[in-house]
């Protein structure tokens, strides 16, 4: 054997060694590569182990296994969110299809070039508003000096700090428009801090206002635009069990450089009037001529005590104000004519309300005149007055809304468009101004001036023009569904045109209930990208909202409170029985209190929801009233002090529904940090519960946002496309879609 032949006999038996050793890393590699997958696939998000407290009302024991999440101070409670928020970001993050549908949304809002938020006119002309423009995040104040003027940018948020972002989420022009409160928040928080410039030079005037509440007590010049009156809380920690409470009404004079408040109505004030540290004292002004500021007893009520004194009184010593009406006259709104009058909306003895007059002198609020009647079938919702005369609003069934204008007697208006909701403005008796809102499930909202001389609408700045091929084949059906009691419920049903009825179709149900709000008609084109999965969106009108008026939020309150979810559950019967869809094509969504709606439908009929969506859900009632801002739910689902509200509180509460060795369906639960209005143990312990007794092999999804407050408020355009992505894509997945499962 020649030297070549025995190299080429050792190169070959060295290459099969190297080729053994090869595939058996291969192998070992494949088997690594096998488990670690396996084990991402399989692996669960982080347990934690509960603590039993039992507590006793009326008599009877309630085992609470997770009260340790209470304490958010508990590094391991920390911890847990933490990785929980982690687990099921990074899991929805993996499926395929969800950056599509941020994607789109998007696509919405560069297709319409820019976007209105907040607006507030003169009774001069003069418009402020805030937009953003294509894809900014981040909504910036603008400013005319008339309706077809230059527009002029007023302010930036982004330069107001550098350490932290800010948004505005309030705006406030004196009444001459010469200098404007401007309202910043953080993300994710609803206290703000205030600021005043001067419009024409664009001057900060020196001073930050801080601990601000203008989304609920708003901001009221004065009418001689001195000064501003706010509303102030004294604790703006939403963990902190006193959030919201003791607020008080502040004026604010411009110029003060002192640091003290000058409190003006509040608790601590006004000792005589028995407020409760949970009610938020609000000063309104409504008209500049009426001389008379009022003092509201506000909270989560239909309803409210109100005070009034004489504008010229204002800056006394005299810290008196005189009663005006109380809750149970059943006032919605109010104002001051010319003649000293007052003209009010209410619904005592007119459960569909009706619109009277007394006078301010004298005021008789049993036998007012009465000068729009009680609609049988209809809700009166608004009115304005203007120097032409009366309008008003009428709407059927929460979703069909009609306009009308008193002379000798109501005449309709026909508007430009059909309207699902129709919001009116004006600037008082004195003006014949009246702004017109027109909006619906599928139409954009759209702004007119009305010209009753003419029978005319022009339209407003703050509508783009913008076409949406993606829902030009949609429509909406109007139905009345039996409920389990046999009460018809409206239904709104939002589907494309020609859908099959073959039980096959993807079907979100969404539904609140509480508070006796009417949801509004709303048009939300992140919301209708559902419906360019081939799906159709399913608003029921649940009892416990005021669609069809106070007897209908009564029948959904505290003692009634399970016709919300029953009223659901009958809604998606009637989907499944008329072949739209099927417990397997099935999904539900519930927000805030409409957590309790979407909670204890799940609890109730795991078997006909393949998904559930929780968003800052209240799910946990039995502890609703020690919660921050507690003592306010109280007054619309009761306190477990009294013995027949307990058992209510108990009924609707998701988290002591849960039972072990029960298939739930999979569920995705959202919550905030900062959330002061749900906090975010409420949910936590649902979750913990949830995932500990689910017997389904089904995900249990709890993402918890450090940085977010309730329900993406006062959060960025991409936050909520996110939102709006991970509801539609976790449903998806769940239905079995091959282009939603996650990778």
């Amino acid at each position: 054997m020649n030297l070549d032949a025995l190299v080429i006999m050792h190169l070959q038996r060295n290459v099969k060694s190297i080729i053994i050793v090869f595939n058996n890393m291969i192998k070992r590699i494949f088997i690594l590569i096998l488990i670690v997958s396996c084990s991402n696939k399989n692996r669960k998000p982080s347990v934690i182990e509960p603590i039993m407290a039992i507590d006793e009302y009326h008599g009877k024991q309630i085992k609470d296994p997770y009260r340790n999440l209470e304490n958010l101070k508990d590094t391991t409670v920390v911890d847990w969110l933490k990785k929980q928020g982690k687990y099921a970001s990074d899991l929805l993050k993996r499926i395929p299809n969800r950056q599509q549908l941020i994607d789109k949304q998007q696509s919405y809002d560069i297709k319409k070039e820019f976007s209105f938020f907040h607006s507030k006119t003169t009774a001069d002309g003069k418009y402020f508003y805030t937009k953003t423009i294509g894809e900014e995040q981040i909504a910036k104040l603008y400013y005319r000096t008339s309706l077809n003027s230059e527009e002029i940018l007023l302010y930036d948020p982004t330069l107001y700090s550098k350490k932290q972002e800010y948004s505005i989420n309030y705006i406030k022009p004196d009444w001459v428009g010469d200098k404007i409160v401007i309202s910043l928040s953080k993300k994710g928080e609803e206290a703000s801090e205030m600021i005043i410039m001067e419009v024409a030079t664009k001057k900060i005037l020196p001073g930050v206002i801080k601990k601000c509440l203008p989304d609920i007590g708003g901001i009221q010049w004065l009418s001689d635009n001195s000064g501003f009156i706010y509303l102030y809380s004294p604790i703006i920690d939403p963990t902190n069990k006193d959030y919201w409470t003791n607020t008080q009404s502040i004026l604010y004079t411009i110029g003060n450089t002192s640091k003290k408040l000058k409190d003006i109505f509040s608790i601590k004030n006004n000792p005589e009037l028995n407020l409760k540290p949970a009610d938020f004292p609000i000063i309104n002004n409504h008209r500049v001529k009426d001389g008379y500021l009022f003092g509201v007893v506000g909270g989560v009520s239909s309803f409210y005590d109100t005070y009034y004194k004489s504008e010229s009184e204002f800056d006394s010593n005299d810290k008196s104000w005189k009663l005006l009406f109380k809750e149970s006259d059943k006032i919605k709104k109010y104002i001051v004519d010319n003649n000293n009058n007052l003209i009010f909306l209410s619904a005592k003895n007119a459960p569909n309300f009706q619109i009277c007059k007394t006078s301010m002198n004298n005021p008789d609020f049993n036998n007012p005149e009465i000068l729009v009647p009680e609609k049988k079938d209809l809700l009166i919702t608004q009115f304005e007055i203007t120097k032409d005369g009366l309008f008003f609003t009428t709407k059927k069934n929460g979703v069909e809304s009609k306009l009308y204008y008193l002379e000798d007697e109501e005449r309709e208006i026909i508007l430009p468009k059909s309207a699902g909701d129709i919001y009116i403005g004006s600037k008082g008796p004195d003006n014949e101004l009246l702004r017109v809102i027109v909006t619906g499930y599928l139409n954009p909202q759209t702004n007119y001036l009305y010209n009753v001389k003419d029978n005319s609408f022009k339209l407003e700045i703050f509508t783009p023009n913008v076409e949406y091929p993606d829902f030009e084949n949609l429509v909406v059906d109007h139905v009345e569904v039996p409920s389990h009691d046999g009460v018809l419920i409206p239904v709104s049903i939002i589907k494309h045109k020609g859908i099959k009825k073959n039980g096959n179709n993807p079907t979100l149900f969404y539904g609140y209930g509480s508070y006796g709000g009417s949801g509004g008609v709303f048009f939300s084109p992140s919301f209708l990208s559902w419906t360019t999965t081939g799906g159709i969106l399913v608003i029921s009108h649940v009892r416990g909202g005021g669609q069809k008026g106070v007897e209908w939020h009564k029948a959904g309150q505290k003692t009634t409170k399970p016709n919300t979810w029953k009223d659901m559950i009958a809604t998606t019967e009637y989907m499944i029985k008329e072949g739209y869809t099927s417990p397997e094509k099935s999904a539900i969504w519930g927000s805030s209190a409409g957590g309790i709606l979407a909670g204890r439908a799940m609890t109730e009929r795991p078997d006909l929801y393949k998904a559930v969506i929780l968003t800052s859900p209240a799910m946990n009632m039995l502890r609703s009233e020690i919660q921050p801002n507690g003592q306010n739910s109280i007054k619309e689902f009761g306190t477990v002090k009294i013995k027949e509200e307990f058992e209510a509180l108990l009924e609707m509460d998701s988290y002591h529904h849960i039972k072990e060795g029960v298939e739930y369906p999979a569920t995705l639960v959202t919550g905030g940090m900062k959330d002061g209005r749900v906090v975010i143990w409420d949910p936590a312990k649902f979750v913990a519960r949830l995932q500990a007794s689910n017997a389904a092999d089904t995900p249990v999804l709890f993402q918890v946002k450090f940085e977010d407050g309730h329900a993406a408020m006062n959060s960025t355009k991409i936050d909520r496309y996110e939102m709006y992505a991970n509801v539609f894509s976790f449903a998806l997945w769940q239905m079995g879609y091959p282009e939603y499962q996650p990778k």
